[in-house]
């Protein structure tokens, strides 16, 4: 019989179905799975068969066709579902897809789709849409992968409501903002959200700005069951640019295994090619920082192996930190840090990764955030003017924002002289002579660096602090 073996970091651990099983429940108490099933690839109306998964229905509103309860694992593959060039009314549910290297489920030039109770994970996109119009994308969990809904070409009149988006590197991209994320009863669950909820409705206080979610959900809707019959879980870590799985030291990377036919008999896992050895409990990677590999497999008590699994990760255990120094002429007092035009201000860096290049970002007064090359001025206005910087790493990890508030005075002070007492008699005395400094006139605020000029042609965003 088949075992699969999970590996999770840092979140938990979970026991998995075993590939041998006719069976599974999916979501919160759904249809159970027949089993596994290739890759479905569905051209037009007339592909709706049978032998592309396709349970019962005839493809109206009212009788669509339903593909139901698959596994579909796609390690090899390109997609889990492709529905391609379709007009007819159809639903995909309840099915668990996995390791798609492109995306999960794929529809191109597509309407009348529903997606409900599905479950979407490791797998690059979760949902590609590309010039496809009014599907329904609910109730559905889609978790660790690299993008979670795409609404590509002219792709617009979605619904993607009523799910829980958990552990991806980016949730979703729809740069024409055609499509809906929320309806009247809510929106979808981001495990990324940082709003808050004052009033316990269950619905954020603020828009989750990234997909125009106006009622982001606070708990998710469709809990993440995991039943995939391979791989990992990750949730709640950063994810490289690469896309490979951020951890430090003291992650704890956890495998677990289920076989229900002999039984298992052990776990096998290496490091960066390295020998084989008896999991015995949670790994934790050490080492330069950077980019290191764990290959794992189990094997029942008929030497029966699980084909090999390695997953990328990045180790980062030095977070960057960034310093300030301000250099002359300055002073200080109980209201901060006073400077002129010609005060170089030094950013650097305390602490950063050993992989890759750590960044350092700043701003002058809330302007565009600027990459650091090298000791600055600030110049314009006299009065405070705020400065807020942070560095990350290449491995994604970022330090929070820092603001410090610097007062810029390149005013001379000014004297007034007094008036002469009177004449005296006999002696003649000049005038009272009246002398005054005033500041020149203000300029727009600006800043240079002492090394090369400001780029000011690339932004990036600031982290949220």
């Amino acid at each position: 019989m088949g075992r699969k073996v999970v590996l999770t970091a840092i979140v938990f651990s979970v026991a998995v179905l075993s590939a041998g099983l006719v069976g599974g429940q999916v979501g919160g108490g759904g249809f159970l799975w027949w089993g596994g099933h290739e890759p479905i690839y569905i051209y037009g109306d007339d592909d709706f068969t049978i032998q592309n998964g396709v349970m019962e229905g005839s493809g109206t509103a009212d009788d669509p066709y339903v593909i139901e309860g698959w596994r579909i694992e796609a390690p090899n593959a390109d997609y889990g579902i492709y529905i391609d060039h379709t007009s007819a009314h159809f639903i995909i549910k309840d099915c668990v897809i996995g390791r798609a290297r492109l995306a999960g489920i794929y529809l191109n030039s597509v309407r009348n789709g529903r997606i409900e109770g599905v479950q979407i994970s490791l797998s690059d996109t979760a949902v590609y849409l590309l010039n496809s119009h009014e599907n329904y994308l609910t109730e559905s969990v889609i978790a660790d992968c690299r993008y979670g809904v795409v609404a590509a070409g002219d792709s617009r009149g979605n619904y993607i409501v009523g799910n829980s988006f958990i552990g991806n590197g980016l949730n979703g991209r729809d740069p024409g903002e055609w499509n809906f994320w929320y309806d009247e009863s809510g929106g979808n669950y981001w495990s990324d959200y940082t709003g808050s909820d004052s009033d316990g409705d269950g619905i954020g206080d603020e828009p989750y700005h990234p997909l125009s979610d106006a009622y982001p959900l606070i708990s998710p809707p469709v809990e993440w069951t995991d039943v995939s019959a391979a791989g990992y879980t990750y949730a709640g870590n950063t994810v490289a640019p690469d896309g490979s799985l951020v951890v430090n030291s003291q992650t704890a990377i956890t495998l677990t295994a289920a076989d229900p036919g002999s039984g298992l008999s052990e776990i096998r896992y290496s490091i960066d090619g390295g020998d084989f050895a008896v999991y015995t409990g949670p790994i934790h990677l050490t080492g330069n920082d950077g980019p290191h590999r764990i290959t794992y497999y189990a094997v029942d008590k008929l030497g029966n192996e699980e084909p090999r699994e390695t997953v990328s990760f990045i180790l980062d255990n030095h977070p960057p930190q960034t310093a300030i120094a301000i250099g002359e002429p300055k002073y200080e007092d109980s209201r901060g840090t006073w400077v002129t035009s010609k005060t170089r201000i030094t950013l650097s860096l305390v602490q950063s990764s050993t992989y890759g290049r750590t960044v350092t970002y700043f701003r002058i007064d809330g302007g565009g955030w600027r990459s650091y090359v090298g000791p600055f001025c600030i110049y314009g206005s006299d009065g405070p003017h705020r400065l807020s910087y942070y560095s990350q790493n290449a491995s994604g990890i970022v330090e929070p924002v820092t603001d410090v508030t610097i007062f810029k005075d390149d005013s001379p002070p000014v004297t007034r002289g007094a008036h002469a007492a009177g004449p005296i008699d006999g002696v003649k005395t000049p005038g009272s002579v009246k002398v005054e400094v005033t500041q020149p006139p203000e300029e727009p605020a600006t800043v240079e660096t002492e090394s090369e000029p400001v780029q000011t042609g690339s932004e990036t965003e600031a982290p949220a602090s």
